[in-house]
């Protein structure tokens, strides 16, 4: 799950590593920030947030196989496609980018007071060059957001879907985790972890469902690849 899990805290990516022979995942803001940061950026973060892999990946596989089943992907994929023409994903992802960079706003005016307090300049420095390339990033997202004109998935398109996802998750429940890696890439995973509430949110937006193959970036008529959304409880 490596660069696909972030903290739901910080929003950073969490790092992969290994505790007792075992891969965990580890909030990122220890390793580069230490306790400064915590302190600092005004966010209510322990120093390490860690996940076992193994308390992730069985609740993961059985929502994949859940949600994914043909009868019930298909009744979701019909719910999708008609709330297409109230919430346009254009909006939905533009949206998005906008919180983020409003985010980054945010962060920017902390890391300056924490800066002005007295916190080391070189430390202040790299949290505002971060927040300031996270917010560039979001920026472009948000230009290539309102370029793209969604259109409305067919009943053919989802039943192409149905029938790919389908294959997929069979052989999800079938294949050793080692080598899991590719096809939870090609559902398009997302996983946020709330260690507070102890679940992990997971979104996927599956890449082989784009009816254009590749997904060429340059693309301006691109069918609307829907998000699902789920939780997962940790033991």
């Amino acid at each position: 799950m490596r660069a696909l899990i972030r903290c739901a805290i910080c929003q950073r990516k969490m790092q992969g590593t290994f505790n007792n022979g075992k891969p965990h995942y580890r909030c990122r803001c220890r390793c580069r920030y230490n306790a400064e940061y915590a302190k600092n950026a005004a966010l209510d973060h322990p120093l390490t947030v860690y996940v076992r892999e193994e308390a992730i990946l069985p609740e993961l596989d059985k929502w994949i196989a859940k949600t994914l089943a043909p009868g019930q992907l298909t009744a979701t994929l019909q719910a999708m496609r008609q709330a297409q023409s109230a919430e346009s994903p254009t909006t939905t992802a533009a949206a998005a980018a906008r919180r983020t960079m409003a985010e980054c706003d945010r962060r920017i005016v902390q890391y300056r007071a924490a800066l002005d307090a007295g916190t080391d300049p070189k430390l202040a420095t790299e949290w505002i060059n971060q927040a300031q390339s996270e917010k560039a990033s979001a920026r472009q997202d948000l230009l290539t957001a309102t370029a793209i004109q969604p259109e409305i998935l067919t009943e053919d398109q989802i039943k192409h879907m149905v029938s790919g996802l389908g294959s997929m998750t069979d052989r999800l429940l079938t294949t050793a985790s080692e080598h899991k890696r590719p096809l939870y890439e090609s559902f398009g995973l997302a996983l946020t972890l709330d260690m507070q509430k102890r679940v992990v949110i997971v979104e996927s937006q599956p890449a082989h469902a784009c009816t254009h193959g590749k997904c060429p970036r340059t693309d301006t008529h691109h069918t609307y690849t829907p998000v699902l959304r789920g939780e997962l409880l940790l033991p």
